[in-house]
């Protein structure tokens, strides 16, 4: 690094290989776990059924709602979508309804209403916070919660991400999201989510849920119907099979991960923690793994809307990301979810070619032969990515497709390197 240059490693194309799955058809599954565990069985003509649909970004969820939605008019029931995202899109009604469009949820593709109010009420008290539900599925006759089961940024538990946290946080709306964060600060998120779902399952007409699990390349590889008495005991168990096809980066320790995008629709908090090893969260426990020395982010995705929450896990980004967040919306996601270091702004640069300069000269001793460098799309994009020269035999060990031949960093006239997507689809047409 003579003159103070950075002179970059080169970098090798790497594909993960994830073992596929077997194709499911989505809407036999739905229809065959319905009648299964005959879930809506209660269901009856001119019934009002509400559907919980969630802002993540999950493949088959169109297809699940309207297939749920078809079922309940076979019965004579009125389905109704409820918007169930906490404090997202800007915690309004309105917000949250263009969340669900640009997921490709609207009343056309889903053959069903969007609930357009939202009007959080208290309907008991745990632990001395206040418990809400909407007013909509206080009223209705029946709910059913739809959720994929994985694993949570926040924390680790032996219930994460599921149909338990979209009651609390989905039921409740803005109110139940920030009430549940409220007291996993001091009960933890599992006991705060478990404590306040009790109280709902007991208060609310919820009759069961869908359970989504999807592969390693983020494909639904199995539904499973679970009525609302099963679910406490169920969710742990079918956890455990999540855990088992998640996606996670292919080393241990990294000295720069660097990071096309963040994104709601990505994970709950913009990156997934547990794929980078960082969930900065002051009242729950840290990954142990992996270790990566700086992360630096290039860019927001366009489905999140302008909401950033996440920046604040990367060390260095790009002053894009910081002039596409939406101040408001990012700083209401972080306050709910009482995780304010997550919408911390690191240091920006104007380019990219600035940025990996800070990344470089900050994470000690290194020589482009031996920094251990890996880049991604995202964090839900693990499939294929590139590493630098001293991960690439690595790799090949580890079962890695490796290409045969590396690529320098190619910057344009402002410094700025074109999208990792690109250049792998480049590479997928050759291979």
């Amino acid at each position: 690094m003579a003159n103070n240059i950075v002179q970059f490693p080169a970098f090798y194309l790497a594909d993960q290989r994830f073992e596929k799955t077997s194709r499911i058809d989505v809407e036999h599954a739905v229809c065959s776990e319905i009648n299964r565990i005959d879930l809506l069985k209660c269901v009856k003509p001119g019934q009002t059924v509400f559907i919980t649909a969630g802002s993540r970004g999950i493949g088959c969820m169109v297809k699940v709602l309207r297939i749920l939605a078809d079922e309940i008019k076979k019965r004579g029931g009125k389905p109704f979508i409820l918007p169930a995202m906490g404090s997202h899109g800007g915690g309004t009604a309105k917000g949250q309804i263009e969340v669900l469009h640009h997921l490709g949820q609207t009343q056309s593709t889903l053959g069903a209403d969007i609930h357009a109010q939202l009007e959080p009420l208290q309907i008991g008290d745990s632990n001395g916070i206040s418990v809400f539900a909407d007013k909509a599925v206080i009223n209705a006759d029946h709910i059913i919660l739809v959720n994929r089961i994985k694993e949570h940024t926040e924390f680790i538990g032996k219930i994460e991400s599921g149909l338990l946290k979209m009651a609390v946080v989905g039921l409740g709306r803005t109110a139940g999201a920030e009430a549940m964060h409220q007291l996993a600060v001091k009960r933890t998120y599992q006991k705060a989510i478990i404590d306040m779902a009790t109280l709902l399952f007991e208060k609310l007409p919820i009759r069961g849920g869908i359970a989504i699990l999807e592969d390693k390349g983020n494909t639904v590889r199995r539904i499973e119907a679970i009525l609302a008495g099963d679910i406490f005991d169920r969710e742990p168990n079918l956890l455990n099979e999540a855990r088992e096809f998640h996606a996670y980066l292919p080393f241990d320790n990294l000295d720069i991960l660097l990071v096309d995008e963040i994104g709601k629709e990505i994970s709950g908090a913009g990156f997934d923690t547990k794929v980078i090893g960082r969930i900065m969260n002051i009242y729950e426990k840290e990954c142990e793994k992996p270790k990566i020395t700086r992360i630096a982010l290039r860019g927001l995705s366009r489905k999140t809307g302008g909401n950033a929450l996440g920046l604040g896990l990367a060390d260095f980004v790009h002053k894009r990301v910081v002039d596409k967040m939406d101040h408001s919306m990012t700083v209401l996601n972080a306050i709910t979810a009482c995780a304010p270091e997550k919408a911390r702004v690191p240091i920006s640069f104007t380019s990219d070619r600035k940025m990996l300069d800070a990344a470089f000269k900050s994470i000690g001793p290194w020589s482009a032969e031996s920094a251990r460098v890996a880049w991604i799309i995202n964090t839900a994009n693990l499939k294929e990515l590139a590493v630098s020269s001293a991960l690439a035999e690595e790799a090949r060990r580890g079962g890695i497709k490796v290409s045969k031949n590396s690529f320098k960093l190619d910057f344009n006239s402002k410094g700025n390197l074109q999208s990792l997507r690109k250049i792998l689809a480049r590479w997928t047409e050759k291979n």
